[in-house]
């Protein structure tokens, strides 16, 4: 039998199959490319979940950072434990880029909390802290940078630390721009206000911190910076910064910044993470301030365009605080949300993701330095993060008053709350005490 005799036949079947394929391939790509929820994290209740972070090493390992401590999961989020670090607002955690047993955890007034067994046991490694509260962790092929209320630590391993530079700001943001051939930061500060602050750069050993400025807008407020990794077309590590103003993207450690496009007209985006694995691959997120709102977003392109991303998250409560991403191809994506409910887990296997290109491995740098000086800051350097976080109550009313209280609740809430409160009480003592007992 001749192919010739049985074309129409032979075109029929092969039409037939493509459009199988493409049909089953299109259903796999739409059912993986889909947001689901992932498990509870026991006794979190209404607390919120500030950080999570995926092993670079484990597949299924992620730990998370919340208002009761800090959490961990084997399975990419579908079982929690609670670790021994509890009882404690938890703002950042990570892994040691260098050594994945090694957790790290920035607390709210309690330092740094170190775990060197994969998180089955932690221990307090606060010494040398310029503040104990650890708003954000940095980790390089040469040491960890801790950003705190008080400027920047720095550590070879994250058991001790010394000054690195920016005291007299609150740092909210700080991730590493190059390893080699020296440590390169970039950090975002604030004044513990939202009136004024400064995103800045320190370039190496014997420099100094300076101010970065080109391409961002005035006045804005940064809540976020991130850094993607290296590959063999791209020469210096890719950064994104999150803003009130807009979201913008560098290809040059933050000498230049290039407004991003995509983002829709009212959604003000409030993270950001890249793939450990493709410098062009970026998600981000929108809290909405922790009213109703918030989307999920990504980015193919390094952050010069974003497209909105949702598919499976709940409509109308998308406050997306932090995100992770897996060293898996598809990757895993974990994205903590905070409703006014409580902190949850959403997951995805994003199977529409493009396939990663080669990386070239980052070779470690010169030690970290003893110390860092700041130089007076310019008022033209006008970028500041989100608001200097407040204290975290050690008892239960404490921490609900906390949950209630903190920002960035709408002040307004706040606000009609206290005066609500106040008329009750002068109610009930003008009753008991002027007009007596019923």
């Amino acid at each position: 039998m001749h192919m010739r005799t049985r074309r129409p036949v032979a075109a029929l079947l092969l039409g037939a199959a493509v459009a199988s394929v493409v049909l089953t391939w299109a259903g796999a790509v739409a059912a993986s490319a889909a947001w689901a929820r992932a498990g509870t994290l026991p006794a979190l209740a209404a607390g919120r979940i500030w950080s999570v972070a995926a092993s670079p090493s484990t597949a299924g390992l992620v730990i998370a950072g919340t208002d009761r401590g800090v959490y961990i999961t084997a399975d990419s989020g579908a079982t929690w434990a609670a670790t021994s670090v509890q009882n404690v607002r938890v703002w950042v955690v990570g892994f040691d880029a260098r050594d994945p047993k090694r957790l790290l955890a920035g607390t709210d007034g309690r330092g740094v909390q170190l775990s060197v067994d994969a998180g089955a046991t932690w221990a307090s490694a606060s010494q040398g802290l310029n503040d104990l509260t650890v708003r954000t962790l940095a980790f390089g092929l040469d040491g960890i940078a801790a950003g705190t209320n008080r400027g920047v630590s720095l550590s070879p391993d994250g058991s001790g630390w010394h000054d690195g530079g920016l005291d007299r700001f609150g740092v909210a943001s700080v991730v590493v721009a190059a390893n080699s051939p020296s440590l390169v930061l970039v950090a975002a500060t604030d004044r513990g206000d939202l009136s004024q602050g400064y995103l800045w750069r320190y370039g190496g050993t014997g420099t100094a911190w300076a101010a970065l400025a080109s391409g961002l807008p005035s006045q804005a407020v940064a809540t976020n910076v991130a850094a993607g990794p290296l590959s063999t077309s791209v020469t210096k590590r890719p950064l994104v910064v999150t803003t009130n103003k807009g979201t913008f993207h560098s290809g040059d450690s933050g000498s230049t910044w290039t407004a991003s496009t995509g983002v829709p007209d009212n959604l003000t985006l409030t993270t950001a993470a890249f793939s450990p694995l493709d410098p062009g691959l970026v998600y981000a997120g929108s809290d909405a301030g922790s009213s109703n709102g918030g989307d999920l977003l990504r980015s193919t392109d390094g952050g010069a365009s974003f497209g909105v991303a949702d598919q499976g998250l709940p409509d109308k409560t998308r406050q997306v605080e932090s995100i992770a991403i897996a060293q898996t191809t598809p990757p895993t994506v974990i994205a903590a949300l905070d409703p006014a409910s409580g902190g949850v887990v959403f997951t995805q296997t994003d199977g529409t993701a493009p396939a990663p290109p080669a990386l070239v491995a980052e070779a470690p740098g010169a030690p970290i330095p003893a110390t860092l000086s700041t130089p007076k800051p310019s008022a033209s350097a006008a970028v500041a993060p989100r608001a200097t976080p407040t204290p975290a109550g050690s008892s239960a009313l404490g921490r609900l008053i906390g949950d209630v209280f903190h920002w960035p609740v709408p002040l307004v809430f706040e606000v009609l709350l206290v005066l609500a409160i106040g008329y009750l009480l002068v109610r009930w003592r003008q009753r008991y005490y002027v007009e007596g007992p019923p």
